[in-house]
């Protein structure tokens, strides 16, 4: 007889666990091949026709597009089952990035599926409310791990964290192997350990319990049957490269792809109302840097239909007796301000590179966050205004606005 599974008693435990899966079972079928983010390697991490299990693995801070925090699952769809879109045509250079520019790291994972609604950096880990130390290092055995519980380490040539998705044990009820879920390159994956494995391979891993587990909501059904499709192939007549129902910021290319035969009418809606209308013959691209504003993209007769957003909010600053005050409006009615963070940064070697798919200019440095996110009030978001005290290495800072489409955000900010 086999292993039996530790079925979980909440249900919570079970939508938490329910949510990492899907992150490491998902399946899609690229329709290019993808390379390596450097292309001299002449590397390919996907290719072309063959199925991969698990979410692409990717950290574009960069671009901040993050799946499930700033790009939906319909968006990240629409994405692959384009053969234009991100995760084929760009190639974007720097730190843990891969031609992917949506993805998700390690920390994503554990606090999508705990559904912790906050970007940190995984040494942050130990500042989320309800995330508990239950052991240290080395002081825990095979007994003490639960359900939903999280592996983590930052330090000694560590900087990782995992969640237990199953608890495995024999006929006598004895544990044999705990599962975990964690993200790597390149993809997200689940893998089984037994108790000489596990603290091989964990050994610098620290034991922490989220005492809000139980309130941890289940899965939205639509998302469920949006994953349960998958990315097998283009399923739009016209595509968007961020895909259906994304944030663009100001500057960037829009790029549209139409894969219809034969003569296609687009009209281009702006904020309802028609501001162009073009024939495309057979397949082909329309590529724009549109103007602020929300559009549609219509296919003849609503054959098919896309939505996105052009983001440029107004954000000035002023540093006072080691202060910063910030001056913001999203510019738009729909948009309203999450939060801010301040960023330090450490420089790699690499300098400064340019994706050879747009004019923009990616600083190829990680910006790491600081120890805290910086919550705002009701009266600082009505008043547009916030200030604060500057953390002594803080060298940046950034705002995050949500709208319809998800959370979009403005560039790396210098104080």
């Amino acid at each position: 007889m086999g292993l039996m599974s530790t079925l979980p008693d909440t249900e919570g435990k079970k939508a938490a666990i329910e949510r990492a899966r899907h992150l490491t079972d998902f399946k899609w079928t690229p329709l290019k091949n993808i390379n390596t983010y450097t292309k001299e390697t002449g590397k390919t991490f996907f290719i072309a026709g063959f199925e991969v299990v698990g979410m692409p693995y990717s950290s574009p801070e960069s671009t901040d597009k993050f799946i499930y925090e700033n790009v939906s699952f319909e968006t990240l769809i629409s994405v692959i089952s384009n053969p234009d879109g991100v995760i084929y045509t760009k190639d974007l250079v720097g730190h843990n990035n891969y031609p992917a520019y949506y993805g998700i790291v390690c920390n994503g994972l554990v606090r999508y599926a705990l559904q912790i609604d906050r970007r940190i950096s995984t040494e942050m880990w130990g500042s989320i409310p309800g995330m508990r130390k239950i052991a240290d290092m080395c002081t825990y055995t095979f007994d003490d791990i639960k359900l939903c519980d999280v592996i983590y380490a930052f330090g000694l040539g560590v900087n990782h964290v995992e969640i237990v998705t199953d608890i495995l044990r024999d006929e006598s009820g004895k544990v044999v192997k705990i599962e975990l879920a964690g993200a790597f390159h390149t993809t997200l994956k689940r893998r089984s350990y037994t108790e000489e494995e596990y603290f091989e391979k964990f050994k610098l891993f620290e034991l922490w319990r989220y005492d809000y587990i139980d309130k941890v909501p289940p899965l939205d059904k639509s998302t469920d049957e949006i994953l349960k499709k998958g990315g097998a192939g283009r399923t739009h007549k016209i595509a968007l490269d961020y895909g259906n129902k994304s944030n663009y910021f100001y500057g960037n290319e829009t790029v549209i792809s139409i894969f219809s035969e034969g003569e296609n009418k687009i009209f281009i809606q702006k904020n309802g109302n028609l501001s162009e209308a073009l024939t495309v013959s057979g397949n082909g691209k329309i590529v724009r840097k549109f103007e602020p504003g929300y559009y549609k993209v219509i296919l003849n007769k609503e054959e098919d239909v896309l939505e996105f957003c052009v983001n440029l909010p107004k954000i000035t600053h002023t540093v006072e007796s080691g202060r910063l005050t910030v001056h913001f409006d999203s510019c738009d009615t729909e948009s309203e301000i999450l939060y801010a963070d301040f960023r330090k940064h450490v420089p790699t070697p690499a300098g400064i590179c340019v994706s050879p798919d747009s004019d923009v200019v990616y600083y190829d440095y990680h910006y790491a966050p600081l120890s805290r996110i910086e919550e705002l009030s009701k009266e600082e978001k009505r008043n547009g205004r916030y200030t604060r005290d500057i953390p002594m290495d803080a060298g940046y800072f950034k705002l995050y606005f949500k709208n319809k489409y998800g959370v979009w955000t403005h560039r790396m900010i210098e104080i």
